[in-house]
């Protein structure tokens, strides 16, 4: 009887430390790599930086795991609330366009994003340590992402371009997950904290930002550009002497 009674209880031990490994999550960590960890002056949530009429087209080129009709979808919904009228097109590796939008007016600028996974790494050895300890050693996997953003007016000139990378580290274990768990409980701020999705929300708002900050400086430039240029001769009256 008191056998069996032991037994009863390892199995409800079991049971519950295959529940509990069943049960815990991931903590993902954001990491700016290139471009993104620099400071910028303009705010993306601000819904008055672009309110001067300012017509954009947003061209998404596709890459390995990146999906390029969200990312053309998030880019317009960041600079429609900051004012500016955007349209988008999804460059299919053909090149042929996708869907584009209707576009009632010529746009000033042209962005081009080119956006493609650099790097990834999954342990196969740590993810055989994390089964075997019950996720009690985490399994790691990172994933390393860039994009190359390019601004040009509607005759195609060059005004800005800048490079950026990020990195995503995903934990997946018991013990980091509760430890993390309990930090961003007592500690963390909730933009800080690493066991929700709080890591997209710091990425959108850092490229967003970027992003913003770009497209300022290349109607800056446009705009010394062309003050520069010459201004057109006045037409003489027809029926008088040169």
């Amino acid at each position: 009887m008191a056998l069996q009674l032991h037994q009863c209880r390892a199995v409800k031990f079991g049971l519950a430390v295959v529940a509990i490994a069943m049960t815990t999550g991931c903590v993902t960590v954001y990491q700016p790599l290139v471009g993104l960890q620099r400071p910028i002056a303009l705010d993306p949530q601000t819904p008055t930086n672009f309110t001067d009429n300012t017509r954009v087209l947003v061209r998404c080129h596709p890459g390995d795991g990146v999906e390029a009709d969200v990312l053309c979808r998030n880019v317009r919904s960041s600079l429609t609330k900051q004012g500016a009228m955007v349209t988008t097109e999804v460059v299919r590796a053909s090149g042929k366009v996708a869907a584009p939008d209707r576009i009632e007016t010529p746009p000033q600028f042209i962005i081009d994003i080119n956006s493609k996974l650099i790097h990834h790494e999954d342990s196969a050895i740590l993810s055989l340590l994390c089964i075997a300890s019950f996720t009690l050693i985490p399994a790691v996997e990172e994933w390393t992402f860039g994009q190359e953003i390019r601004i040009r007016d509607a005759q195609g000139f060059l005004l800005a371009q800048q490079s950026f990378q990020e990195r995503f580290v995903e934990s997946f274990g018991l013990g980091v997950w509760a430890l993390n768990g309990i930090i961003d409980l007592l500690i963390r701020p909730k933009s800080e904290q690493v066991t929700g999705d709080g890591y997209k929300e710091e990425f959108t708002r850092d490229l967003h930002g970027h992003l913003a900050q770009l497209l300022y400086n290349a109607k800056v430039r446009a705009r010394v550009m062309n003050s520069f240029a010459p201004e057109p001769s006045p037409e003489k009256p027809k029926g008088t002497a040169p």
